[in-house]
């Protein structure tokens, strides 16, 4: 009987010993497995790192975009004792305010004119715009539709001929050009200031009439700017 217990006994420790080398076995192969998967997850972890940092760095790029153009909006200006001090306007945001602004819708395709006479000669945008709405009737008179002559040039009296422009564009580039030239430089031939009153003393002059040139001028180039703040401030 003792003996039979001691068998017993015996097989049953043998039985557990090789059960225990199983299961060590098996933690074994299962460690390793583990350990592959987290070497695994950390390469993706890695990759992940990386996306995350380019995807941040593209937010910082854009953030600071539109911390650039926000700045540009509040810049856009126009002054009138200074219009060489440029609107900073964009050809697009020019063509919203003409079409917002009342009765100047005709001068819709002169935005980009007015634009690039701007960053070509240094002269206003919204300067420009007004002289073409005062001088033309916003693009609609008969020498802005015979002689695409915008501004008045060399328009010295209702019966004067006028300069005859190709395009109402080079009308608006070239005055611009000559103001620049001949108005706006110190010791130009017609130079009495930067100011649009300082413009107006040669380029209008009043003679035996006060034409209110400078006032109209200047009213509607401020009407443009206080579009633009409607539209984009």
């Amino acid at each position: 009987m003792n003996f039979k217990k001691h068998l017993i006994i015996c097989m049953c420790l043998v039985f557990m010993i090789f059960s225990f080398s199983q299961v060590s076995k098996y933690f074994i192969v299962s460690g390793e497995n583990l350990s592959l998967n987290n070497i695994d997850n950390e390469i993706v972890t890695d990759e992940e790192i990386k996306k995350l940092k380019i995807e941040y760095e593209k937010q910082q790029a854009r953030k600071k975009e539109e911390l650039i153009e926000a700045k540009r909006i509040e810049g856009v200006t126009y002054l009138r004792e200074n219009v060489t001090v440029i609107s900073g306007i964009t050809e697009e945001e020019m063509k919203e305010v003409l079409l917002k602004t009342k009765g100047s819708k005709t001068m819709m395709h002169l935005a980009n004119a007015f634009v690039d006479a701007e960053k070509k000669y240094g002269v206003n945008a919204f300067f420009m715009a007004g002289i073409v709405a005062l001088e033309s009737g916003f693009a609609t008179s008969r020498r802005a539709l015979e002689d695409n002559n915008l501004t008045g040039y060399e328009v010295y009296s209702d019966s004067s001929e006028g300069r005859l422009f190709s395009s109402h564009e080079e009308s608006v580039l070239h005055t611009a050009r000559h103001l620049s030239k001949n108005y706006l430089k110190e010791g130009a031939m017609y130079y009495n200031g930067l100011s649009v009153d300082a413009i107006q003393l040669m380029y209008c002059p009043d003679e035996e009439e006060d034409k209110k040139w400078e006032y109209k001028v200047d009213y509607l180039a401020s009407n443009f700017l206080n579009t633009y703040d409607k539209l984009f401030r």
